[in-house]
């Protein structure tokens, strides 16, 4: 033992040293000794050692502590830890934080939390009775330990929902523990030491763990719960000594005492949103707690925080700690929603907000200091403030909003009263030195939040310009830049109120567009940010046009020095809004654009950086490949620049671009008709990344693959590897029942779009692609998973086959003895069939069996049946076609009127949005009615509450079972009547209403179905004149009849394609003319 520790010791040294290939030796060695039986002792006895080298011990801390997170349960390749290691390392892991250095002590607690929260207490039944036996001495190292490694067992309880078995034993353990809780707490409160706030916030830890789910019956008994709110009192009111204040001026994180007040005032959010509101359904503990919290405690304590809020900044010469005054906050927003609390805090409403929030919200020394020193950090800290919600500033908007949101306009009136006075007083100050611009950009914060409602309400929305001529606008120009920033913001909210003259929209524009050069990067990057509304206005268009491209730039130079989502989304907007004159400049936007990327791309590898405007980035690819659709010239040029970037993103360390990378990757392939060498080099990289772990994204697959069969049908049929992945891909999903029926489904997509461009070029794999089509459809299985809408796709994929070589097809069939269950499983689920894709498909595969000579046994016997499911889905498609020329005809009829044009058409979807924006403008806001004695509906009443998550969830198959019909013959015959449906109810249910997979160009669209069924129908009968007699007289009635219309309809289609190809040969020249002129 004691020469394997010496051994250790020096291989731990070793793993320090400054030569890779000396650290890279002692690893590999380790890696051998660790699954030594024993082992764990070794090392433990290093960690309690006061003689190793304090960096050695470190070093075998996180190497323990690596162990037992990949051992104690056994991960992948490395087997589970022994149970004598296990047992030993339990029994001794308690009494090593008492010995051990206190720069190895987290690292041991967070071995105890991995090992209890899978081991407390059935197996590890130690750890209890230790933690009580320190915490019962006198030793205040002892009794942190205790504490420590009894907040680490209960912490696990925090994740077992209220019906799981396993939650019963923290009921016992809270039993034994909770009265000495308390007295500890109790005893604490006349010793003001760090040790004491530490252990206090132990306990309040442990106290929250309980709260979570079902609460325990000790915890809600009258006198317990009192005793346990009094100190939870105690620890808030609590005053902060200068002493204790000063150690951590700088940082009040690190302060204990504020870290306490801090967990204490969030527990206490916690128990008033528990008390709240009660459903049905909460536990029987919940519900009295409640009905002791909510009439008296809740309010009690809702004054309690009131007076620290009022004395926070002064009592500590403003040094707190901010999230302590956040939650703080937080207990007014939730109380917003309970009448208990509510009408109680109505009687101070107003002085909460103007004295105690507004204060909050104002420019302050802090954000001076930031603006000044640290722009970056300043813009930084509001981007991620906003992003995370855990700032006093961030929660004091919430409340506001709350306020107005949930308890009506009285309020708004209240609070918009406030503002304008405020505003007036700033306006009619005598001189500069009498106006408080600080104040006023508190004033400004709240408006802006506020703006749904001014926009909405007739009477603010009325005063909305006089607002802006007034109070906003003025400060584009002020000698502040942080009310600069703000004026830009506010411009920006109300982008769309309709101006009495259009010159003060103009006006304030050219002024934003100046302020993107400002001194002040934040008044620069807000400027920038406002543009991202500002350019969706009817209004100031003439003023962006000339200045197109340097307006481009000058956004991407700003986000060279501000990684700001925001600023991405302001490229995005001037894309969609210019669509037309942005081609001349699409180059040098992707060259831009893509240097933006990258750059960002490599900054976001921090973990630390919570940015997504890389993410932005990819969405403006998409914006730009939509608007040059029309000129597919310019893609050539963009290749060069966005084919790198998909190079980067095509791999697995970017899996998290993956969607957005394969939708520009749509675009790319789509837009220009034709696949370039360039292109096609994506094609291996991401079928590669398909099979290695990219299955879970084949909706994303979909599309640019069937772009690349599509447009480059001759490289793909001619490149054999290319058509092997898609058949891998295909077999994958399709061919393992474990695959959802959604996924499944687009590979079936995916497979159908390479059987019909392949036609006479893969008849080899007609039969493979068959066989796991029908395996996966008449799999019986219970882990089978299937969906309706996926056995159509399945039975359209045997379709297909049909249709490319009939004769290949049936010959899988009849030799696998498939012909019987195939057909019966199709026939019964026809109603299934409700697409005009499935139905014309269907037609398709059918007429191709009538047209094979000599015709199959199963064929001549089942004629009728087969024939009336033809003539049925044909009066179906024909109705589908007459409900769309009705519509092409009103179209037409519009555009000879003269009420819209082409391009009035194209430019509709741009201003989709901002129609139905100003459209509301006319629609007064109503708030809803509620009693200030009522609870009002709170933000998580249509959350998926965690108390369910435990429940296991049943799937449903919605597809039915196979219909089995009995007959013993080889030839499978269709006697009598159709088959009934499997499940009659479907005719009523519309499928596929989920699917957001846009229409394929497929080489069937361009095949009359009609004229294809009436062709193969009259070929069946000359060959097999007998089988005549089948058909009904109606049947005989209804074919001739469509044999007597077909030259009208062919001729009707002709003209059609005529119209179609002229308009889009006009539509092309137009577009080709628009971008030459703005080119020159």
């Amino acid at each position: 033992m004691d020469q394997l520790i010496a051994q250790s010791i020096q291989l731990f040294h070793h793993t320090l040293h400054s030569d890779a290939n000396v650290i890279k030796a002692a690893e590999e060695q380790l890696s051998q000794i660790k699954v030594t039986e024993g082992y764990s002792k070794v090392l433990l006895k290093i960690l309690a050692s006061n003689e190793v080298d304090i960096s050695i011990r470190q070093s075998v801390a996180v190497f323990l502590k690596n162990m037992i997170i990949r051992r104690w349960r056994g991960v992948e390749d490395e087997s589970p830890i022994s149970e004598s290691d296990a047992e030993f390392i339990r029994e001794n892991l308690i009494d090593l934080l008492v010995h051990s250095h206190h720069l190895v002590q987290n690292q041991i607690e967070v071995m105890i939390e991995i090992i209890a929260n899978r081991d407390f207490p059935e197996k590890w039944t130690s750890l209890l009775p230790k933690a009580l036996q320190y915490i019962n001495t006198q030793d205040i190292k002892l009794i942190l330990a205790g504490l420590t490694s009894l907040q680490l067992g209960i912490k696990r309880y925090q994740y077992i929902p209220s019906d799981d078995k396993r939650r019963e034993s923290l009921y016992e353990i809270i039993k034994q523990i909770g009265p000495l809780l308390l007295q500890i707490l109790e005893f604490l409160a006349n010793h003001q030491t760090v040790e004491s706030a530490i252990m206090q916030k132990k306990i309040i830890k442990i106290y929250s763990y309980c709260m979570k789910f079902k609460i325990p019956e000790l915890l809600v008994q009258p006198e317990v719960l009192k005793g346990w709110l009094n100190q939870f009192v105690r620890i808030i009111q609590r005053d902060i000594s200068v002493q204790e204040n000063s150690k951590f001026i700088e940082d009040c994180r690190k302060n204990h005492w504020w870290r306490l007040k801090k967990s204490t005032s969030t527990l206490l959010c916690t128990i008033l949103r528990k008390s709240g509101k009660i459903r049905k359904s909460d536990p029987e503990t919940q519900k009295q707690l409640s009905a002791l919290f909510m009439p008296a405690y809740s309010i009690e304590i809702m004054k309690i925080f009131y007076e620290q809020l009022s004395g926070l900044v002064a009592k500590n010469n403003g040094v707190f700690y901010e999230r302590y005054q956040k939650k703080l906050i937080e207990y007014f927003t939730t109380s917003v929603i309970y009448g208990t609390t509510y009408v109680v805090m109505k009687t101070f409403l107003n002085d909460l907000i103007q004295k105690i929030l507004f204060p909050i919200l104002c420019f302050n020394e802090k954000d001076a200091e930031l603006w000044e020193d640290d722009p970056q950090e300043f813009l930084r800290s509001q981007f991620e403030s906003a992003a995370t919600f855990a700032t006093p500033r961030i929660e004091a908007l919430n409340f506001i909003i709350d306020v107005v949101g949930k308890r009506g306009r009285a309020n708004l009136d209240s609070i918009m009263g406030f503002c304008i006075q405020k505003l007036n007083v700033y306006n009619s100050a005598a001189d500069a030195s009498q106006k408080n611009p600080n104040e006023k950009d508190g004033i400004l914060i709240i408006i802006a939040v506020l703006s749904t409602y001014l926009k909405n309400i007739k009477f603010y929305r009325s005063n909305l310009e006089q607002m802006l001529l007034l109070h906003v606008f003025p400060e584009l120009t002020s000698e502040h830049g942080f009310l600069r920033a703000r004026a830009c913001i506010l411009f920006s909210e109300f982008y769309n109120i309709e101006f009495s003259n259009p010159v003060y929209f103009s006006n304030a524009l050219k002024l934003i567009l100046q302020l993107m050069s400002d001194k002040d990067l934040p008044v620069r990057i807000k400027a920038g940010m406002s543009i991202c509304n500002l350019v969706r206005a009817h209004q100031g268009l003439n003023e962006i046009r000339p200045i197109l491209p340097q307006l481009l730039d000058k956004i991407f130079s700003l986000l060279g020095e501000a990684e700001s989502e925001e600023l991405v989304v302001s490229i995005e907007s001037i894309i969609q809004r210019f669509k037309h004159e942005i081609a001349p400049y699409a180059t040098n936007l992707i060259r831009n654009l893509s240097e933006q990327f990258l750059r960002l791309l490599e900054l976001e590898k921090d973990p630390e950086n919570e940015s997504v405007a890389s993410q932005e980035c990819l969405m403006v690819y998409c914006t730009l490949l939509r608007a040059l659709k029309d000129v597919p010239d310019v893609f050539n040029q963009m290749e060069n620049y966005i084919v790198p970037i998909l190079q980067t993103l095509f791999k697995e360390d970017c899996i998290m671009y993956l969607e957005e990378a394969l939708r520009i990757l749509t675009f790319l392939t789509y837009y220009p008709k034709s696949i370039s060498p360039l292109v096609w080099s994506l094609y291996p990289q991401i079928m590669g990344l398909f099979e290695e772990f990219a299955c879970d994204f084949i909706s994303s697959y979909v599309n640019p693959i069937d772009n690349f069969i599509s447009y480059g049908t001759e490289v793909f049929f001619s490149t054999p590897q290319y058509i092997e992945a898609i058949f891998n891909m295909y077999k994958k999903m399709v061919g393992d029942i474990r695959h959802s029926p959604v996924d499944a489904s687009d590979a079936c997509k995916i497979m159908e779009s390479v059987v019909q461009r392949g036609k006479g070029r893969i008849d080899n794999a007609i039969a493979p692609i068959m066989e796991i089509a029908c395996t996966r459809l008449l799999n019986k299985e219970k882990d089978n998973q299937m969906s309706k809408e996926f056995m159509v796709y399945l039975i359209e994929i045997i379709a297909n086959c049909i249709y490319y070589n009939p004769s290949i097809a049936i010959k899988y069939l009849e030799s696998n003895n498939l012909v019987e269950p195939i057909f019966s499983k199709w026939f019964s689920n026809i109603s299934k069939f409700q697409r005009f894709y499935d139905k014309k498909i269907s037609v398709l595969a059918f007429s191709a069996l009538l047209s094979l000579n000599p015709a199959p046994n199963f064929v001549i016997h089942g004629t009728t049946t087969i024939i009336t499911m033809m003539l049925n889905f044909t009066v179906d498609m024909l109705k589908i076609e007459e409900d769309l020329d009705k519509k092409n005809a009103e179209y037409e009829a519009e555009l000879l009127k003269g009420n819209i044009t082409e391009e009035e058409e194209e430019e509709d979807e741009l201003d989709e949005d901002l129609d139905d924006l100003l459209k509301n403008h006319d629609r007064e806001f109503e708030f809803a009615e509620v009693k200030d004695t009522d609870d009002c509906e709170g933000d998580d009443d249509h959350e998926i509450f965690l108390d369910d998550l435990d429940k296991v969830t049943e799937y449903y198959r919605s597809g039915a079972g196979d219909l089995n019909i009995e007959d013993g013959e080889d030839d499978f015959e269709f006697e009598g009547e159709l088959q009934h449906d499997e499940n009659e109810d479907d005719e009523d249910e519309q499928l596929f209403e989920d699917e957001d997979t846009p229409d394929f160009e497929t080489p069937i669209d361009d095949v009359d179905g009609f004229e294809y069924m009436l062709g193969s129908i009259q070929f069946f009968f000359q060959a097999n004149p007998a089988c005549g007699s089948k058909l009904t007289e109606d049947q005989q009635k209804k074919i001739q009849e469509y044999i007597r219309i077909m030259p009208e309809r062919k001729e009707k289609l002709r003209i059609e394609k005529e119209k179609e190809d002229k308009r889009q040969a006009e539509y092309e020249r137009k577009q080709k003319e628009k971008v030459q002129n703005l080119v020159q």
